[in-house]
């Protein structure tokens, strides 16, 4: 299959004439370009679209008029996309709305039984046997103007999503499958609108399981100070504190500017223009009342349950095995951790997955001790 010179959209009216026209197609490829390096939000460089063969580059840097685009997104026409967890952070920044219903080639290959977190070169590679070049992944996407071979590698990564659309397709309907592929595209669409709250963005750094009392409601309060300075500057949160940092702080509890500056992994010299935040932070923490402390960050599983999580892994890897499907599909180790400590099913064992494998577990988790 030849790929065409890809078409460019570059003003509001030439967005609003075509989103018209793709209205009437049958599917929508997507795929996004841009740069975080510095910042905490992606920066949109470059929106692709495939459509009916045809390569569509949107420049997000010269169109500010997008009620057209959203209204597509909300449209019932599949949005075929590929591996898109960032792509629809891009589109909820740019657009406050999200490609739906969607379906992610990526999930799609697995649970057709063809690889598990195959990347686009790699899937269009083994289903289509073609070669896509990947030379300019590291493109600086916002700026202009963009070269040929840009705009070439950009639309190439739309080109061949509705041809894999069709194949995952057909395959997954002879396996009695499909419903389950649009319940992963909706199960993801849900995940990216619930933003986790800065106040529990602690329970993110696994290693804060040591902590106690005081030290635990600094390292919730370090780590909500950083998010929300973060998000507000649009700086990574490591320019403002890593977690190593917010960890260390914690746990050593410093009480003035050279205690600070002594604390392990700490960089005093970047840390030292926001001390005196820092310092409020963990004094208020160290202040405040024992019943406000929050709960301590989930330790490791005892080592004597080791047995147990094996059981339930190997029931999980049991399963994958007689449906030619890659086991962390089904339920990864942390889903069976959740299972040990509550006794309940993480939510991602609802839907297909109960029938599946969720019963299974739930069943054998009661014979436990």
């Amino acid at each position: 299959m030849s790929v065409a010179e890809p078409i460019h959209i570059a003003d509001n009216a030439a967005l609003a004439e075509h989103c018209e026209q793709w209205a009437q197609v049958p599917l929508l490829a997507l795929d996004t370009e841009f740069v975080r390096e510095t910042t905490f939000y992606p920066i949109p460089g470059l929106l692709q679209l495939g459509v009916q063969g045809a390569q569509y580059l949107i420049d997000p840097l010269s169109i500010d008029a997008w009620a057209p685009l959203q209204s597509l997104f909300a449209a019932a026409l599949p949005k075929v996309l590929h591996a898109c967890g960032e792509d629809l952070e891009v589109f909820e920044r740019l657009l406050g709305q999200l490609p739906k219903p969607l379906f992610d080639t990526q999930v799609g290959a697995a649970l057709a039984g063809w690889g598990y977190g195959l990347g686009y070169q790699a899937l269009v590679a083994q289903l289509l046997e073609i070669h896509v070049d990947k030379e300019h992944t590291r493109s600086n996407w916002v700026a202009r103007p963009l070269s040929a071979e840009q705009c070439r590698y950009a639309a190439l990564d739309v080109a061949y999503l509705p041809q894999m659309f069709e194949r995952i397709s057909e395959r997954l309907t002879s396996l009695g499958r499909l419903a389950w592929w649009r319940e992963e595209g909706e199960r993801v669409i849900a995940q990216a609108r619930t933003a986790t709250e800065p106040e529990a963005y602690y329970r993110k750094l696994s290693a804060g399981f040591r902590l106690r009392g005081p030290q635990v409601a600094a390292l919730r309060d370090l780590c909500a100070w950083r998010e929300r300075g973060a998000r507000q500057l649009d700086v990574p949160r490591g320019r403002i504190l890593k977690d190593a940092e917010c960890l260390e702080i914690a746990r050593r509890l410093p009480m003035d500017i050279n205690a600070l500056k002594r604390v392990p992994d700490v960089d005093a010299r970047r840390v030292e223009k926001r001390a005196d935040a820092i310092l409020e932070v963990v004094a208020a923490a160290v202040a405040s009342a024992p019943d406000t402390w929050p709960e301590g960050v989930e330790p490791p599983l005892p080592r004597e349950w080791g047995g147990r999580l094996s059981r339930l892994r190997d029931l999980v890897a049991d399963r994958a095995q007689a449906l030619d499907m890659p086991a962390e599909l089904l339920a990864r180790k942390r889903d069976c951790e959740y299972l040990l400590r509550t006794g309940e099913l993480p939510e991602v064992l609802t839907g297909w997955r109960m029938s599946v494998v969720g019963s299974a577990l739930l069943d054998l988790s009661d014979t436990f001790p």
